[in-house]
């Protein structure tokens, strides 16, 4: 297992295009922040284009712009649909616990449909949670911001993008067929029967335990519960870099480093994003989770014992994602 953890990966290319692209989709948002001293503001596009981070190929310019057009910003449109509602839900009690757990299960079932939709749950799921906890901010500023950084990553993406053969896509009835076929196996609810049982544990002990950042428990869980990649060695592998990325992240926002450094850390971490996906998933949780930190802390400056709290619910939240993982393998073995 610790081989495993520590394994590079050379399968997956990964072009000089790609690093500047997830560069600069983080870097403009804070610069501007830093500069105009809009740093709420800044934060929540860079989460924006965060949710935006990877891009297709598609073949030709004219399929590049319909490609853009349509899925991406389809893509765009749930994840900026997902900031919004948890904004929103965030801070309402067990109201908005069970708002957010409701919403998941849905997308949790809804995202079997096709490739396209997964992905767009996944992320919808992800920045669901992590809007719950941006505090007092209005909903709908947050919205507005983060669509302003949504559009600046998919321009981004246009601009950097490279053509590549387009593959053959099931019609919308093989895909009904197919996505109703599997809601009658197991495997079609394997997802949810992962996510929606651990975030409801997850959120309950958010609500019991008051305390800042309660909803890391809520993140840790699906961080680490992913739809695809839910092997025990994928689990671990994000919960260990959860972990270090929080104390990585935690050790930058005690330093209160100067805002240029802010920028600059910012834009190293998201760059490498795309190399550290692809060569080792350990070592991407670890610099993801403190991009995340320092994006959800711009502009404060928690204690001790606020990154000691996020530090706890992380480790709270793996674990209890962690259980549906061995549970299910124990079951297939058996």
């Amino acid at each position: 297992m610790s081989v495993h953890l520590i394994h590079w990966s050379r399968d997956t290319p990964v072009v000089p295009a790609q690093l500047v692209t997830a560069a600069l989709a983080m870097a403009v948002p804070i610069t501007y922040g830093v500069t105009t001293d809009h740093l709420a503001h800044a934060s929540f596009a860079a989460l924006g284009a965060l949710a935006m981070s990877h891009f297709g190929r598609p073949p030709t310019v004219l399929r590049r712009f319909v490609w853009l057009a349509g899925a991406q910003s389809g893509l765009g449109a749930v994840v900026t649909v997902g900031a919004l509602a948890g904004a929103w839900l965030g801070g309402r009690g067990w109201g908005g616990a069970a708002g957010v757990v409701g919403l998941v299960a849905v997308a949790a079932v809804v995202g079997g449909f096709s490739r396209w939709m997964a992905d767009a749950t996944t992320r919808f799921v992800t920045f669901l949670v992590m809007a719950t906890g941006l505090g007092a901010a209005d909903p709908w500023e947050v919205a507005r911001w983060f669509a302003l950084g949504v559009a600046w990553a998919i321009v981004l993406g246009l601009a950097f993008s490279s053509s590549e053969p387009e593959a053959a896509r099931p019609t919308y009835r093989q895909l009904w067929r197919r996505w109703r076929g599997k809601l009658r196996q197991f495997d079609g609810w394997l997802y949810a029967v992962q996510l929606v049982p651990a975030l409801a544990v997850a959120e309950v002990i958010g609500q019991l335990w008051h305390q800042e950042k309660g909803y890391w428990i809520a993140l840790a869980v699906v961080i680490v519960v992913r739809r695809r990649g839910g092997s025990l060695l994928r689990a671990t592998q994000r919960c260990a870099g959860t972990c270090a990325g929080v104390l990585v992240g935690g050790a930058l926002i005690l330093w209160v480093p100067p805002s240029w450094v802010i920028v600059a850390v910012v834009s190293v971490l998201a760059g490498l994003r795309p190399l550290l996906k692809e060569r080792n998933y350990a070592a991407y949780a670890t610099v993801m989770t403190p991009l995340v930190v320092l994006l959800m802390d711009l502009g404060r400056t928690p204690g001790f014992s606020t990154v000691g709290y996020r530090l706890v619910d992380t480790v709270i939240g793996c674990l209890i994602a962690i259980v549906p993982t061995v549970l299910l393998r124990r079951r297939h073995v058996g």
